[in-house]
């Protein structure tokens, strides 16, 4: 069982845009006004024509796309299984259970590239599926908690035994809390002062944590039980309680496992998150982003405290962290 990447996976933080592009603006909120969300790629497979009823339901999946008023963050095309010339899209269509469907292949952005594999979920066309895909309960809530100006908000998945799940719960709640009261923002005057700061922004510069639980059971939230447990290689073979810190436009940074899950662990990862940003280049930084069906820049109203990182970043910094339990 490889949970040392689970602390691992925080000391490789990319940290590393040049100290000279550094800035006063804590990274979450960085990462709110300045680092759009990743696309996904849906494919759905087909065999002849579409139906009159698969045609109406793959239209509300393109009328949900990036380019749409809906704003989700995938990109979606129709394919033919004789045009398929990937071997593994070729290999889920030939394996698919619903032979008279077109199939659905969801991957994760391109620019994912920690993750084990691209491909999130394979699925029967259909208007349930869509919608799950799309969007969710779970989703819109931590869109709204990210959008009111979190700093991160947990991602909580219970695994069903009860001890472990209030041991874990316990844990990060408590965590929360403290971190909340004990690390600090960069003074305000510093950050007012600033030529490119904008006071009528709505969204104030706050230090917060809050958590939303995922119900593994929760058909509708089965879409981003899979992004999420699909994000690294052995998630979905492990029995306990897990925790995921999102933050900016929902970009997942990694997994916190049953023991994982201890007070060290979520310290960091919350001091990072409110730290002072030298990490303006996205790709450099660790994790993944969800996909939401939310238009973040109408949301956001344009930035309060940031401006566009104009240089390219140095190498990686790397940052110690302390040993597992």
């Amino acid at each position: 069982m490889k949970r040392p990447r689970l602390v691992l996976g925080l000391a490789s933080l990319l940290l590393g845009s040049s100290l000279a592009i550094a800035c006063n603006v804590p990274v979450f909120r960085y990462a709110l006004e300045r680092w759009p969300a990743d696309l996904y790629e849906i494919v759905v497979v087909h065999e002849g024509p579409f139906s009159e009823s698969d045609q109406a339901t793959f239209n509300q999946l393109e009328n949900s796309d990036h380019l749409s008023t809906v704003s989700a963050n995938f990109r979606v095309r129709a394919i033919s299984a004789e045009q398929v010339k990937d071997p593994q899209l070729k290999k889920l269509w030939s394996s698919r259970a619903e032979r008279d469907r077109p199939l659905v292949i969801t991957m994760y952005p391109r620019n994912a590239r920690e993750v084990p594999d691209r491909i999130v979920g394979v699925m029967p066309l259909s208007d349930q599926v869509v919608e799950a895909v799309v969007d969710s309960p779970v989703r819109q809530k931590l869109a709204k908690q990210l959008l009111a100006g979190d700093s991160a908000v947990w991602v909580f998945v219970p695994c069903g035994d009860v001890e472990q799940d209030q041991l874990a719960r316990k844990m990060l709640e408590l965590q929360m809390q403290r971190n909340q009261q004990e690390l600090k923002l960069p003074p305000q005057d510093e950050i007012e002062s600033d030529e490119f700061f904008q006071a009528d922004n709505p969204i104030e510069l706050r230090l917060s944590f809050s958590m939303v639980t995922l119900d593994r059971a929760d058909a509708k939230e089965r879409f981003l039980l899979q992004m999420l447990l699909g994000s690294e290689s052995d998630l979905e073979t492990l029995d306990q309680p897990m925790a995921f810190p999102v933050i900016g436009r929902g970009r997942v940074l990694y997994a916190l496992v049953g023991k994982g899950i201890f007070p060290d662990t979520i310290e960091m990862a919350s001091r990072f998150v409110v730290g002072p940003c030298s990490c303006q280049v996205k790709d450099q930084n660790p994790g993944f982003d969800l996909l939401m069906a939310i238009d973040w820049d109408k949301k956001m109203g344009g930035s309060k405290l940031s401006r566009e990182a104009t240089q390219q970043s140095s190498k990686p910094i790397l940052i110690e962290i302390p040993p597992g339990k």
